[in-house]
């Protein structure tokens, strides 16, 4: 977790320095199609379930999404609307029953997400935009338990919803790059919720 913080402390100090050089242009307003892609580390909360709970390690996360821009239209900023399909997988830590102590188990969580996202992008013409975002959609998620010699698995599709928020730095009329953290929740056996810092890159036609 010290090495990931490190790194995002870096690429906003970064962002910031790249703002304080560029100037903001009119191209910024423009709207379009987009397409982008990222990558990052998902951290999944103790999942409670019937008779205990489950532990999992951090991992890592993968998306890509397609997508509309209106363009800057108000004098907030502009707003984005996409269609982002999602993977990520968490190896198990431990397992612990209520009233007793954590036991070590091997397996993963595997979780593939397809999500309608809306993004309101503030701070018009400028090169550094911050944004706020909500999503709503459906996950699939598997995860597999081996403890010794034995293996259990378990999979279901469920309702879920997310919460966004990050900064974009464009590059140009096309390219940005997009630092931002992702809260995605839904309900199965019990509540999983996953926090996903992710970097990534977005192109607009």
């Amino acid at each position: 977790m010290k090495k990931f913080t490190t790194f995002a402390v870096s690429t906003a100090v970064s962002l910031a320095a790249l703002t304080g050089a560029a100037m903001a242009d009119e191209g910024k307003a423009k709207g379009g199609w987009y397409v982008s892609g990222g990558i990052g580390y998902n951290i999944i909360d103790d999942v409670d379930v019937t008779g205990g709970s489950f532990q999992m390690d951090d991992g890592y996360v993968v998306q890509a999404a397609i997508g509309y821009d209106t363009g800057d239209i108000t004098s907030y900023g502009k707003f984005r609307v996409e269609a982002e399909i999602g993977y990520s997988e968490n190896d198990n830590d431990s397992a612990t029953p209520t009233g007793g102590a954590a036991v070590n188990i091997g397996g993963n969580y595997e979780q593939t997400s397809f999500l309608i996202n809306g993004y309101v992008d503030f701070f018009p013409g400028n090169n550094l935009r911050p944004y706020l975002g909500v999503g709503l959609g459906f996950i699939d998620g598997e995860q597999t338990v081996t403890t010794g010699t034995l293996t259990a698995s378990g999979s279901g599709t469920e309702f879920a919803y997310r919460g966004a928020a990050g900064v974009s730095y464009h590059l140009d009329d096309n390219w940005a790059l997009d630092l931002g953290y992702r809260y995605t929740a839904f309900e199965a056996a019990g509540d999983v919720e996953s926090h996903a810092f992710v970097t990534g890159i977005r192109y607009g036609f």
